[in-house]
Formats: structure tokens, C-alpha cells, sequence
């Protein structure tokens, strides 16, 4: 017998419908990115805020520091008439501003800028960078124009530093007003706003009209001249007036000793000044001469030139004669030169 083949009956299963399971985890989603932006979020915009506060903190003594260097440059910068007298110290007061401005712009360069001011923190190098060349090239145009021949030149290379300074004020606004903006954004109520740091307030200061002006005042303020000061013998001896003279009495000796006190009177230092001892009688006026180079002597300074081995002769009137040569310019010449009268005995 053969009996057919017999299979079970096929059941479907029923199938769900995905709906609630859909709408429950979109309700899930939605629950976590409530709770995600109460707690995540949250403390994102916290880390943030602190970065900003952080930022500003470091970058404050920076601009405070160049705010203040700023305000020495322009005293110096008022000061010229009196200072250029002196253009070594001129110089090395003007290199002090300049390593100023070089160190801070390297401590700038060392702070990372929150990634929302990229851009401020850029322009804040830029304006550091732009005070720093501004005054290295100043500090080096300015005293080379105190032994120029020609004013043109270096007045419009002066104007030209002077409104690269400008140019860090500009710089400086553009940075002030960006941080400004982001921390009243961020609702940061409880840090001082960044003061103003203005170098260069008028655009008239550095055109070439007005720096031409003053190279030209500065120029009419020169005054040269050397003189020679009190003159010590050795040995020493007592003065008589004799027919409206002095004639030093010195004690019997071989040699002289003479010590020349030389004096700058003008307010420019000046180089090289040649003193010169010559030593002669009415007997015999052919003179012995010793000759010293002061190689350089300041504004108001003195400085002795001294001279050894003279050779007097005995018995009839010495005629010692002292001269410091004119510097260039030197405009006054009747106290360059001094003559002393003495006898031995």
C-alpha cells in the first residue's frame, strides 16, 4: 500500500507592527539629545568660557606692558631736543624700547588663541610686530639722521616708521573689538575689558612734512665746542702778578709734569680732539712739542690729557702753551687755547 507523502500544515507568523517601536525610540532620541544639551552641551560652552577667560588673562599683561612702552617712546620722542645731544645714549635708550617690543611679541607668539579667536590673536602679532619694527627701524633712522647731510631721505624713512606704528594701533583695535565681542557673546560679565593701546594718536605726526621739521629743529640745536679747562703743574709753585701777568714760581726741576683739563661745552659728544703741550722760551722759541687724541668726550664732560718729561730751562721766562684743535663746527674758539708763563727758582 502505498500511502502519499503527508506534510504538516504551514502556519504564518503574524507579524508586528513596527510602528509603537519606532515611535518609542524616537522618543528616546529625542529624550537623549534633551539630556545630552543639559549635560554635554552644558559643559562644553563651560570649557569654552573657560578658555576665553583664560586667554584674555594671559594676553592682558602683554597689552598692558606694550601700552606702557608705548608711553616711554613718546616721552622719549618729546624729549629729542634735550637727548639728541647725547646720541649714544639716545640710542641705547631707544634699543631698550625695541627689546621691549621684541620680548613681547614673543611672549605673544607662545599663547594658543581659543579656536574662535584665531583671527584677533593673529592681528594682535601683527600689531606686536609692527610696533617692533616700527621702532627698531626708527631707533637706526633717527640717530643716523643726526650726522646726515641730507634730511630728505631720512625724513621719509622716519615717516614711514612712524605710520608702521599707526598702522599697530589699527591692528590692535581690530583685535580689542574681536575679543570684545566674544566674551559678550559668551556672557563673561565679570573680566575688565582690554584698555585702549594707542602708540601714534595723530596722523599728522607722521607725515613727512612735519618729521622733516623736526630733523630740521633738531639740526639748529647742535652746539660745538671744546675748551681747555684748569691746567695743574707739577711741581707746584706759587703765581705773582707781574706787569698785568701771572708768572708762576715753580721750585728748581728737571722735568715737568702738566695736566690739561679738557672740557665739551657744546651738547654734542664729539671724537678725536687733539691736545696739544708745546714748551719754549723767549731765548730760544723753538718748542718741544707732545701731542694726546681724546678719542671721545660727551656733553658736559671733562677729561684730562696729561703730559710728563717736559724740559724746562732755567734762568729766563718758560712760555708753556696748551691747545685742544676745534671740532668741526665749533663756532667759539677763544677757550681753545691757554698760555702759562713761569720761571724755575
Amino acid at each position: 500500500m502505498v500511502y502519499a507523502q503527508m506534510r504538516g500544515p504551514k502556519f504564518s507568523r503574524r507579524r508586528r507592527n513596527p510602528a509603537p517601536a519606532i515611535i518609542l525610540a524616537i522618543v528616546v532620541l529625542i529624550f537623549g539629545c534633551w539630556l545630552f544639551n543639559l549635560t554635554c552641551g552644558k559643559g562644553g560652552k563651560e570649557v569654552s568660557t573657560s578658555a576665553l577667560t583664560e586667554y584674555v588673562n594671559r594676553v592682558r599683561p602683554i597689552i598692558d606692558t606694550s601700552t606702557s612702552v608705548g608711553s616711554s617712546w613718546n616721552a622719549i620722542r618729546s624729549s629729542l631736543p634735550q637727548l639728541v645731544a647725547d646720541p649714544d645714549g639716545l640710542n641705547q635708550q631707544l634699543t631698550g624700547i625695541e627689546q621691549s617690543c621684541l620680548d613681547l611679541l614673543e611672549q605673544a607668539k607662545g599663547i594658543e588663541a581659543p579656536e574662535n579667536l584665531g583671527n584677533a590673536h593673529a592681528a594682535l602679532l601683527i600689531c606686536l610686530e609692527q610696533r617692533y619694527r616700527g621702532c627698531k627701524t626708527f631707533r637706526s633712522d633717527l640717530v643716523n639722521s643726526l650726522d646726515a647731510v641730507d634730511l630728505d631721505v631720512y625724513a621719509r624713512s622716519i615717516s614711514e616708521d612712524l605710520q608702521e606704528l599707526m598702522h599697530s594701533d589699527g591692528s590692535y583695535r581690530f583685535f580689542r573689538r574681536a575679543v570684545t565681542e566674544a566674551l559678550e557673546k559668551n556672557g563673561i560679565q565679570d573680566l575688565a575689558p582690554l584698555m585702549d593701546s594707542i602708540w601714534l594718536a595723530d596722523w599728522e605726526n607722521a607725515s613727512y612734512g612735519n618729521v622733516k621739521s623736526l630733523l630740521t629743529t633738531l639740526r639748529g640745536t647742535e652746539v660745538h665746542g671744546v675748551a681747555v679747562g684748569t691746567v695743574t703743574l707739577d711741581p707746584e709753585g706759587r703765581v705773582e702778578e707781574i706787569g698785568g701777568e701771572d708768572i708762576h714760581r715753580l721750585p728748581e726741576t728737571e722735568t715737568l709734569s702738566v695736566t690739561v683739563n679738557v672740557e665739551n661745552q657744546g651738547n654734542r659728544a664729539e671724537k678725536d680732539v687733539a691736545v696739544t703741550v708745546s714748551l719754549y722760551t723767549e731765548r730760544n722759541p723753538a718748542p718741544t712739542r707732545q701731542e694726546q687724541t681724546i678719542t671721545s668726550i660727551n656733553p658736559g664732560e671733562t677729561l684730562q690729557a696729561v703730559f710728563k718729561d717736559l724740559r724746562p730751562t732755567p734762568g729766563v721766562r718758560n712760555i708753556l702753551e696748551i691747545k685742544v684743535s676745534p671740532v668741526p663746527q665749533e663756532s667759539f674758539l677763544e677757550n681753545n687755547q691757554k698760555l702759562i708763563y713761569f720761571t724755575l727758582g
